[in-house]
């Protein structure tokens, strides 16, 4: 049982006034100046870092000193240095990733690091893996220039954060916040009403809460200093593919076979033979047909039509992107000569492009001709035909 103490509330309240006024100069008397050093990059593993890697200079050091660590939160170390958090991205065009990644793990077991993740995709054709390193921050120059023999480094970009403000700020709250646990420890053992030492209790179990959090703070600080973050992406380089272009035909020579019907002023004439077909494209070509009247005794050809022309498809019935049955309009002016009658013609072709591929086509078409100046006058000419063309 405690001994009462007489006017122990106005005690306790003047030791608050007191604590608020002076908490911010003892924090500065007893806060160190600078942050701890990390333990030694080549300590062995589980080793807890007691403060963080120290590095001064170049955003990557080539080497790092770790300066002696204090006993305590509150002792500061001999100089203020620069605390840096190292992150970086690495691109790296390898042959193979298994074998890329069978030697980053002998890289990292060489330094010292650690592989934090590893994520192999095998779902594409070529291979590529993702791999986040933590390495000692004094060895990531060495690392990085390691990392060209795996492979090809096609991007890389690294960031060296300054922590060293953090670190410190962190040690300072610690500082007071462990000095206001004391003076609270201090109360408690004089306080005696339940009242008080409930309250009393709260504020501390507040404070070891604080505590462990701002010691949480100073441990991740210190590892993110002590050790570099490197975020590998390894890619497999895809053969390349040498694009063959496709021969293109230039032209399309052909045969045709024409029948044709002359509607004259005073009869009907029909005539048979052959032709020729010279195509550059379906919108532009050249036909020469020769044709004789089966009862005709007359030596040589009885009609000669030299026209030129073109066809388009239709693009309501397929635009001649089917292999059978393309249907195609077309427009045909040339020269005729009837049995010694020399002629003009001007025609419309109807036509369905029986079958077709990359070398060969087959063609029904109807011309229907008008013919105009010579002896005969003008009469309608219709030359039904087959027309086969291979392509050159």
């Amino acid at each position: 049982m405690r001994q009462r103490i007489p006017g122990f509330g106005f005690a306790l309240s003047a030791s608050f006034a007191v604590l608020l006024g002076g908490c911010g100069r003892a924090a500065l008397k007893e806060a160190p100046l600078a942050p701890e050093a990390a333990p030694p990059a080549d300590a062995p593993a589980g080793t807890t870092a007691a403060a963080p890697a120290v590095m001064a200079g170049a955003a990557l050091p080539s080497n790092t000193e770790p300066s002696p660590a204090p006993s305590t939160a509150s002792d500061a170390p001999a100089a203020v240095r620069e605390m840096l958090d190292i992150e970086g991205n690495v691109n790296v065009q390898v042959a193979h990733v298994k074998s890329a990644l069978r030697a980053l793990h002998e890289l990292v077991a060489r330094t010292g690091g650690v592989i934090t993740q590893e994520r192999l995709d095998r779902s594409s054709a070529y291979g590529s893996a993702q791999v986040t390193l933590r390495i000692p921050s004094g060895k990531a120059p060495s690392v990085l220039q390691q990392l060209e023999e795996l492979g090809t480094v096609l991007e890389q970009s690294i960031e060296a954060k300054d922590i060293g403000k953090e670190y410190f700020d962190a040690n300072l709250r610690l500082s007071s916040l462990e000095l206001t646990l004391r003076r609270y420890e201090a109360i408690l053992s004089q306080a005696n009403k339940v009242e008080e030492i409930l309250r009393i209790e709260q504020e501390l179990g507040r404070l070891r809460a604080e505590i462990e959090q701002v010691k949480g703070d100073l441990r991740y600080l210190s590892d993110r200093a002590a050790r570099a973050t490197l975020h590998l992406t390894l890619r497999e380089q895809a053969p390349q593919i040498v694009q063959v272009d496709e021969p293109t035909p230039q032209f399309f020579p052909g045969l045709r076979l024409p029948l044709l019907l002359d509607f004259g002023k005073r009869d009907t004439r029909a005539f048979v033979g052959g032709g020729l077909s010279v195509r550059l494209s379906r919108a532009f070509s050249f036909d020469l047909d020769v044709l004789k009247r089966p009862s005709s005794t007359e030596r040589g050809p009885d009609a000669v039509i030299a026209t030129l022309g073109g066809e388009l498809y239709s693009e309501l019935l397929g635009g001649g992107e089917r292999r059978w049955l393309n249907p195609y309009l077309g427009w045909r002016a040339g020269y005729a000569r009837f049995e010694r009658d020399n002629q003009a013609l001007l025609g419309a072709t109807l036509g369905l492009e029986l079958y077709k591929n990359r070398w060969f086509g087959l063609d029904a078409e109807a011309r229907n001709y008008l013919a105009f100046i010579g002896d005969r006058g003008a009469h309608y000419a219709l030359v039904p035909a087959l027309a086969a063309r291979v392509a050159f």
